[in-house]
C-alpha cells in the first residue's frame, strides 16, 4: 500500500514545495496534474494511530484525511490542503478583540469536540495549529502529537506538546484526555487577547475567568468538555 501511494503521487501529482521540515519528518505540498487541486503529503517517522482514526472523519473544522499508509520506518499521510493563515501569523500583527476570540474559539471547540468523540486528544493546541480561512472559518491542523485516549492507561507513554501550551499531565503526571486540550485552549485564548502567556499577563474580565478555569493545574477543576467552554463563551454579551 505504501509503495502504491508513492507511485500514484508520482503519476498523478506534481511536487510544489516543502511546507515544513521537522525532527519527525516533513510536510510537502503537491498539485494534481489534471484538476489543479492541492494536497498536503506528510512523511513522518514512526506510527501515528490518530491519523488512522481520523480517516473518513468529516467535520468542518478538521482537515479531511484522504489516506494513511505505513512501512517499516515511516507513515505517509495525504491530507486536505487548507488555504488561509494561522492564528500565529495573525498575532504577529495584533492581538484580538473579545468578540473575535469568542468567534474563533467557539469553532475550535467544535473541532476539538469531534476529535474527542473519536477518543483523540490533540495535545498541541496553539496558534500555529489553527488556520483561519478567508471566510473566517477555522480548521485545526497538525495531529502529529495526537494520541488515542485509553480509559485504563495511567499516563502517557511519551512527553509531547509545546512548552507553555502543554498541560502539566503531559509531562508524565497522568494520562492526557479531553481536558488536556482545554488547557491548551485556555492558554491560546489568553495569548489571543493579551499577546502574552497567563504567567506574564492574565486576561481581564469574564473572558479571564473562563481562561482561569481552563488552565487549572488539576484537570478535575477545569471544564469537563470543550462544549462547556463554548457555552460559557456564548453567554457573554458585547
Amino acid at each position: 500500500m505504501y509503495q502504491w501511494l508513492v507511485e500514484n503521487l508520482k503519476a498523478y501529482y506534481t511536487f510544489v514545495k516543502v511546507l515544513k521540515k521537522k525532527e519527525r519528518g516533513e510536510v510537502l505540498l503537491y498539485k494534481h496534474k489534471q484538476s489543479g487541486n492541492y494536497v498536503v503529503v506528510k512523511k513522518l517517522k514512526g506510527i501515528y494511530p490518530a491519523y488512522e482514526r481520523l480517516l473518513g472523519v468529516k467535520q468542518r473544522h478538521l482537515p479531511f484525511i484522504y489516506e494513511v499508509c505505513c512501512n517499516e520506518n515511516e507513515t505517509m499521510i495525504l491530507e486536505e490542503f487548507i488555504p488561509g493563515i494561522t492564528l500565529a501569523e495573525q498575532l504577529e500583527r495584533t492581538t484580538f478583540p473579545e468578540r473575535y476570540v469568542r468567534e474563533i474559539i467557539s469553532q475550535v471547540c467544535e473541532g476539538l469536540y469531534a476529535l474527542h468523540l473519536n477518543q483523540i486528544v490533540h495535545r498541541d493546541i496553539k496558534p500555529e495549529n489553527v488556520i483561519v480561512m478567508k471566510n473566517r472559518e477555522v480548521k485545526i491542523i497538525d495531529f502529529d502529537a495526537a494520541k488515542i485516549y485509553k480509559m485504563y492507561s495511567q499516563k502517557d507513554t511519551r512527553t509531547v506538546g509545546t512548552i507553555g501550551y502543554a498541560a502539566p499531565e503531559q509531562y508524565g503526571e497522568a494520562q492526557s484526555d479531553a481536558r488536556t486540550d482545554i488547557y491548551g485552549l485556555g492558554i491560546m485564548m489568553n495569548v489571543m487577547l493579551t499577546g502574552k502567556h497567563p504567567v506574564n499577563e492574565m486576561a481581564a474580565g469574564k473572558m479571564g475567568n473562563i481562561i482561569e478555569k481552563c488552565i487549572m493545574v488539576n484537570p478535575n477543576k477545569r471544564y469537563k468538555n470543550v462544549m462547556e467552554v463554548k457555552a460559557k463563551l456564548n453567554k457573554l454579551h458585547y
